[in-house]
């Protein structure tokens, strides 16, 4: 199975020092399914500012984790909710970006246990 995590920024970031690297994946794994929620109840109760806000929050901490694929998704989930624009695509966003979210959590909880 292909890895959808990347940990080379985050390795540098690190300055190659594996309890940060730990301690930064193990803050991710605690934050992500939060936002994860927030962003669909947001988006269930059609708060697109908070959906937008919520994106914004964990945009950084996707490219931290080296989620490559989730990247321009997360940057379109925010731009749609901010601008109110293509509000149809919102839905299959989120869920294709939940869904690889969750596999990143799967990978970076294997690489600290």
């Amino acid at each position: 199975m292909e890895r959808i995590t990347d940990l080379t920024f985050l390795n540098t970031f690190a300055g190659g020092n594996k309890d940060k690297m730990k301690k930064y994946i193990s803050m991710f794994l605690q934050l992500c399914p939060n936002s994860l929620t927030n962003m669909k109840t947001s988006l269930e109760s059609e708060n697109y500012d908070g959906l937008r806000a919520a994106a914004h929050a964990l945009k950084p901490q996707i490219s931290y984790m080296g989620i490559k694929a989730a990247e321009p998704l997360i940057k379109a989930l925010e731009h749609h909710a901010s601008t109110k624009t293509e509000l149809d695509k919102l839905p299959g966003m989120l869920t294709e970006f939940d869904g690889l979210c969750r596999k990143a959590m799967e990978e970076l909880a294997a690489e600290i246990a």
